[in-house]
């Protein structure tokens, strides 16, 4: 007998998960099986699962919290059935769901991809309506009665011009997701990026307009919030070129140009930029633009110009000029920033990940070891007396091995990054810290993230907590540094100041 394993990675509000659950167990058809992979600590959790009494309903704790990526490819290595569903912790399944996937899978069995029909809701379970959706359903979905069969460079070409799939609602042929993984490197189109490469792979999509699930969008979501900072079309930028450039290895002509061209991504864009101006988001509105407007020729992205590169020479210098004004030498400046890092950190042995001019090492002497990519500020810090490596030669020495840190400080890092390069970077040094060690992630505030063109993707306190949560890390504290949080939007020196540990 076919039966259908329903994965949900579990992270956040609690009643809205046990919704999702509740609507799993009133399925119509009784041939599924539900696991829920829970990543965070949520009181009362492992009690109410208890209390459900059903053995088709298993229930998983991570021992660390694996992130947003960690905890999706978890559920792939818990596949047992033929069929699989990776379902959102805050969607809901009708009670025909089960019945209709089947139907699908017995009607088309080579089709590797399921697409059922979907429903909006809002975050009050309301029925909703969005400009996204609905140019998904009239601009970019195609016309469907009853079923159809997508696959090859049509199902490519439709999906890079705009992704009008669902993909919590996907049901997939287990043996389609074999092998593959979720990317660690995106941070919101993860989902988009598998489909493409299963497609690439010679994978088949049947679309089936029976209505069975319920989709929530609300601005909660890693996508919605990301969408208002600007940084989730940083991330697509690169993604769209990187995908021009498969398609067209690939022989897909007309799909490489249509990611070129990435229309639906630049229009999305362009629909939130009277917003972002509406609220003086400056550095948001320019990311904005730059993703609307700008242009690709001969591999480079024209017409805004990109965030500036942080590894040349020219960066250093610039860090340098920075340090040479005379008020800064005459007051001090660097006092407070001193007394707090010596503060954090104590007698530990500190990696300092982005180390730069060597700022924070001055600071942690003797105690400190700074890794960067440019080997032009690493040439800097050790000019001043300073312990530092560039990121290709840290591997190789002696501080490279598993425990050597009781601390770790990554500042005015993450910023430079999209929040999934972020935790690949970071995750690169976890291995090299104690247990109980104390990892400090420290980003500017509004003013000061919007003096520096080379900056990526603002992240405040929640950002951080994200970056730290899908590192596995436990979150202590969250301070604003020196002053209070409302200065940031005038002082450029505000620093969000998050303080975690390695459990």
């Amino acid at each position: 007998m076919t039966l259908v394993d329903i994965l949900m990675p579990y992270y956040g509000d609690a009643a809205l998960m046990r919704a999702a659950v509740e609507s799993v167990l009133a399925q119509d058809d009784p041939r599924w099986r539900l696991t829920v992979v829970d990543d965070g600590r949520e009181p009362g959790v492992p009690e109410w699962f208890a209390g459900l009494d059903d053995d088709r309903v298993r229930y998983l704790r991570n021992e660390r919290n694996l992130g947003v990526t960690g905890n999706f490819n978890r559920c792939l290595d818990l596949v047992e059935h033929e069929l699989v569903v990776l379902m959102g912790c805050d969607d809901r399944m009708l009670p025909n769901y089960v019945a209709t996937v089947l139907a699908a899978h017995e009607a088309r069995p080579e089709a590797g991809i399921i697409q059922p029909g979907v429903r909006l809701i809002d975050g009050s379970g309301r029925p909703a309506r969005t400009l996204v959706d609905e140019a998904k359903r009239r601009v970019y979905a195609p016309a469907v009665r009853g079923r159809l069969t997508m696959s090859g460079e049509a199902l490519a070409l439709s999906l890079v011009r705009g992704d009008w799939l669902y993909f919590p609602s996907l049901c997939w042929r287990a043996s389609s997701l074999k092998g593959v993984r979720f990317r660690q490197d995106l941070g919101v189109i993860q989902d988009l990026a598998l489909l493409l490469e299963l497609v690439q792979a010679g994978e088949t999509l049947v679309v089936d307009e029976t209505v069975c699930f319920e989709y929530r969008r609300h601005a909660g979501s890693e996508s919605s919030a990301t969408a208002q900072t600007g940084a989730r079309f940083v991330e697509a930028e690169r993604f769209f070129l990187d995908t021009a450039d498969s398609m067209r290895a690939h022989g897909w002509d007309r799909a490489a140009r249509a990611a070129e061209l990435h229309l639906s991504s630049r229009l999305f864009a362009l629909s939130m930029l009277p917003g972002m101006l509406l609220a003086r988001q400056g550095r948001g509105a320019a990311t904005l633009a730059r993703h609307a407007f700008g242009r690709r020729r001969a591999g480079t992205l024209t017409g805004v110009n990109a965030p500036g590169a942080t590894d040349g020479a020219d960066y250093t210098d610039r860090l340098i000029r920075l340090e040479q004004p005379w008020w800064k030498r005459v007051l001090n400046v660097q006092a407070p920033y001193r007394w707090n890092v010596r503060r954090l950190f104590g007698d530990r042995e500190v990696l300092d990940v982005g180390c730069g001019l060597g700022r924070n090492l001055t600071h942690l002497a003797p105690r400190g070891v700074g890794v960067d990519h440019n080997a032009h500020s690493v040439e800097v810090c050790r000019e001043r007396g300073l312990t530092a490596f560039t990121t290709e030669e840290f591997g190789e020495t002696e501080y490279s091995r598993p425990g050597r840190f009781g601390g770790l400080l990554a500042a005015h890092l993450i910023e430079h990054m999209t929040r999934g390069e972020a935790v690949k970077v970071l995750a690169g040094y976890l291995d090299c810290l104690a247990p109980g060690a104390r990892v400090v992630f420290i980003c500017p505030q509004e003013r000061g993230y919007a003096t520096d063109s080379t900056h990526v993707e603002f992240t405040d306190f929640d950002g951080l907590t994200d970056v730290a949560r899908q590192l596995g890390l436990a979150v202590e504290r969250r301070i604003s540094f020196p002053l209070p949080r409302f200065a940031g939007k005038a002082f450029p020196y505000n620093e969000f100041v998050l303080i975690a540990r390695k459990p």
